[in-house]
């Protein structure tokens, strides 16, 4: 097994317990690790400004993957210096920017880190779900007028059992034009194609010369795939979806409630 040189963490069932706090053990082996001079990036479909709180809580100077991969910046120790990022093409952005006004559907669209949808009391249902997990601000107005730019990421909304029909239907609609994946269980996330939380580990790869064999990788759902299929050991928390479950190297026998990220920290890296 190779030397783990960085973990990347997923926040929202996964480092984070189901009241989004950070369970004490898991700040403990982390600070372990980074003692023992392993790199931390959180790695989230979340935008970089409702990251940054959990790495104040959580005390360490981490890598953040925003944006499922859409936007990687370093440490602040480092100044944040960007390392990559890739919006989503306008064409495809208005796309879903028409559908969501034509169904009433909640479209969250990503610019420059800052969040924008339109109201209605349909979506405010919604934005009561996003906002009370990750604690987002919505900025409200008609995204007509963002026809033509390109978001870093957009998310659109919907009750579970229409959001995998709807995941089904853009996946075949729109091919390789999208990078198109699921994480909570209303979330739909649209990305640029090529962009996922595994090409953000091979472009830190890149940026801090190591290889990916050498990052651990832990997560619970469908948009950490590509990233658990490219670190060198992909762990999957007990509460993970089966889908997750099924590309994992490993799979911890704790919850996200239980400290898992500890486990699969002192399993993994600290040995």
């Amino acid at each position: 097994m190779e030397k783990v040189s960085l973990i990347a963490l997923d926040l929202d069932g996964t480092l984070l317990d189901d009241s989004k706090e950070i369970p004490p053990e898991n700040i403990r082996a982390l600070e372990e690790a980074r003692d023992s001079g392993i790199l931390v990036a959180i790695s989230s479909g979340r935008m970089i400004p409702r990251i940054l709180p959990v790495e104040e809580r959580l005390g360490l100077d981490c890598i953040i993957l925003a944006y499922n991969g859409g936007k990687v910046v370093g440490p602040k120790s480092e100044g944040r210096p960007l390392i990559s990022e890739r919006p989503l093409p306008a064409d495809i952005a208005e796309i879903f920017i028409r559908f969501s006004q034509e169904g009433d559907y909640l479209l969250n669209f990503y610019k420059d880190d800052v969040l924008y949808s339109e109201d209605s009391p349909n979506r405010r249902r919604f934005m009561d779900i996003y906002s009370t997990r990750t604690g987002a601000e919505y900025n409200i107005e008609d995204l007509t007028g963002r026809i033509g730019q390109e978001p870093t990421k957009l998310i659109l909304l919907a009750d579970p059992a229409e959001r995998d029909r709807l995941h089904d239907h853009f996946s075949a609609e729109l091919g390789d034009r999208a990078y198109i994946t699921k994480s909570d269980p209303e979330y739909l996330e649209i990305m640029a194609p090529g962009v996922s939380k595994g090409t953000a580990l091979e472009a830190l790869g890149n940026h801090y010369g190591f290889s990916v064999e050498n990052v651990l990788a832990v997560g619970d759902a469908e948009n950490d795939n590509p990233m658990l299929e490219t670190a060198g050991i992909g762990v999957v928390v007990a509460n993970g979806t089966a889908a997750s479950k099924a590309v994992a190297d490993h799979v911890t026998e704790r919850t996200n409630n239980e400290a898992a990220v500890a486990e699969a920290v002192r399993r993994f890296a600290l040995k």
